[in-house]
């Protein structure tokens, strides 16, 4: 007879994996971290981006439309000063990608 491996929960997946366990830190981290920052940007701005990443010296957001994206744009030193002040992350400028809601 074969025995029967069954599943595995995906608590002890993620354990075994550790670059899967990572990841899975790194994304809590910036979803922290997003939701910290939309409270302290400035009102005409809230809720049009969200924090993807940081890379180096950048700071990814993702903006739901170009003209959304705009108003990011000229709203950048303010959220760069945010991030460096009140978060001491060391972002010298923002990169902005378009995500088209379906």
């Amino acid at each position: 007879m074969r025995k029967s491996r069954g599943f595995h929960s995906i608590t002890d997946s993620i354990a075994q994996d550790k670059s899967l366990s990572g990841l899975i830190q790194r994304a809590n981290q910036l979803k922290k971290l997003n939701d910290e920052l939309q409270l302290r940007l400035p009102a005409q701005v809230k809720g049009m981006c969200r924090l993807a990443n940081i890379r180096g010296e950048t700071a990814v957001f993702i903006c739901y439309t170009q003209m959304e994206a705009s108003k990011i744009r000229m709203y950048s030193r303010s959220i760069l000063q945010i991030m460096q002040a009140e978060f001491k992350i060391s972002v010298k400028k923002l990169q902005l990608k378009v995500e088209l809601k379906h």
